[in-house]
């Protein structure tokens, strides 16, 4: 894998081309983002950049333009759509960041169609609801295929609740398969997801560009602490992850102790909500925030729960983790887009028993967790390695620029402010 920042070795059969190349973020990437998604976003920015032109639309909050600086050097222009930043959003809160979602939308449209780009790459779905289809190749990384944990949560539910659930799981499935109708090509981050887009959207040109694991995994050495279980994720504004977190407190953690009394268990990650940060009245229950320094994170802890209660693409954290060389348990949701061999590279529960029966197992035997980090370790550098992943996307690049009908338009300069 290539270091942060190292030139990538490109096949001489690939696009050579320098190509002037659009993106289009929802969030602001950035190297210590809050997030996997603005973290891969910001490393493609800097990757490409040494081959490429890149320009960036992003929104950001407004006390986040000082972020700005971190991106300059990897992009010719960034035009900035900025909103309100809140502590804590009400529903009134929620329906302006809606709209300003729209807005947003809309100005990247606006970018795209008076300026002159070889290839526009939209980051996550939501971003693109008001993009119109433009002459030249436009690109969605979805991140998330949007209406899969839609259906899921329709599922969970029953009575009034489910009728309300599916008709929004309908109007999400009509709104995402009009706006990938758009865009020429798709890029999923799993096979999964491309299977699952084909039979939502048959004939749509779905390719599976993972994001690559281990950007934070240094070859640095950590003593881990023994009976300590991390889970990592972003909580503000994600409440699935919250979900998880307390699922796994209240119905797993506490048969876990039945048998390792001190297991230790640290909730990390950015925004943990009042419901997370009041479990740290346990003495053996941290809820740090934000951790700045991952590798330490990963490396320290004996085991990585990740008791994902609802699918939606790779959960990124559980690669981080595998590329830490620590033992991972988790539920299918969570293996559903990564792929790994249950029993092998990580180990798979799905109800509170078996999920503290996997942790319990690891915990209590050196060799099975001896394995499980060879093997999870081998298994990340094997599929989700940075290298391949770029060569992938050039080589999509190279493909859709030498598409007949590709054009340009008259070109637009940098706004200064949204």
């Amino acid at each position: 894998m290539a270091g942060i920042g190292e030139l990538v070795n490109y096949n001489s059969e690939w696009y050579s081309g320098i190509m002037k190349i659009l993106f289009v973020s929802l969030f602001l990437p950035q190297e210590k983002a809050y997030h996997a998604g603005g973290r891969y976003v910001f490393e493609l920015l800097r990757q490409l950049s040494q081959r490429h032109e890149i320009h960036l639309a992003t929104r950001l909050q407004d006390n986040e333009y000082s972020g700005l600086e971190e991106l300059r050097p990897f992009c010719r222009e960034i035009y900035p759509y900025s909103y309100p930043a809140r502590e804590k959003r009400g529903l009134l809160d929620k329906i302006r960041l809606a709209g300003n979602y729209i807005g947003f939308s809309r100005f990247a449209d606006r970018l795209i169609r008076d300026g002159v780009f070889d290839l526009v790459q939209v980051e996550w779905v939501e971003t693109a609801l008001c993009i119109r289809r433009g002459r030249i190749p436009m690109v969605l990384d979805a991140h998330d295929v949007i209406s899969k944990p839609a259906g899921r949560a329709m599922n969970q539910k029953t009575g009034l609740g489910r009728i309300i659930a599916r008709l929004r799981c309908l109007l999400v499935r009509s709104v995402e398969k009009k706006i990938m109708g758009r865009f020429t090509t798709i890029f999923t981050m799993s096979e999964y997801d491309r299977n699952y887009l084909h039979g939502m959207l048959p004939g749509v040109d779905a390719r599976t560009v993972p994001i690559p694991a281990g950007l934070d995994i240094g070859d640095r050495s950590f003593e881990r602490e023994a009976n300590t279980l991390l889970f990592l994720a972003s909580y503000r504004y994600r409440p699935v992850n919250v979900a998880a977190a307390l699922w796994f407190c209240r119905e797993v953690l506490p048969l876990v102790r039945q048998e390792v009394p001190d297991a230790r268990f640290i909730i990390a990650g950015y925004g943990p909500p009042v419901e997370l940060t009041a479990l740290a009245a346990d003495p053996l229950i941290e809820v740090p925030g934000f951790v700045d320094d991952l590798e330490a994170c990963y490396k320290g802890a004996a085991v990585f729960v990740a008791p994902i209660l609802q699918g939606g693409g790779i959960i990124v954290k559980i690669l981080d983790a595998l590329a830490a060389g620590t033992p991972v348990v988790t539920t299918t949701f969570g293996n559903e887009g990564i792929g790994g061999t249950p029993g092998r590279d990580l180990l798979v529960a799905d109800d509170p028993q078996a999920f503290a029966a996997a942790v319990i197992a690891i915990l209590r035997d050196p060799g099975l967790a001896e394995r499980l980090t060879e093997n999870g370790r081998a298994f990340v550098a094997e599929h989700y390695g940075l290298d391949a992943v770029l060569a992938k996307i050039e080589t999509i690049y190279g493909e859709l620029v030498r598409k007949p009908g590709s054009g340009n338009r008259k070109d637009v300069k940098a706004f200064t402010d949204p």
